[in-house]
């Protein structure tokens, strides 16, 4: 159970970066937006629609 709660705790962590640290972040965003975009569009694509916005929407 503690395993659990502890991906979930960083799966966590990792969206949030993605939406409030990446977009400011020129190294960082360019990392989501080519390494972990893909699989959080699966989640939701508002997760790196800030990202995509702070990079002029330019494709991955």
């Amino acid at each position: 159970m503690r395993m659990i709660l502890a991906l979930i705790g960083l799966l966590g962590i990792f969206v949030l970066v993605a939406m409030v640290v990446a977009p400011s972040q020129p190294v960082v965003r360019d990392w989501y937006l080519t390494h972990a975009c893909g699989h959080l569009d699966r989640i939701s694509t508002d997760i790196c629609a800030a990202m995509r916005r702070a990079a002029g929407g330019r494709p991955i």
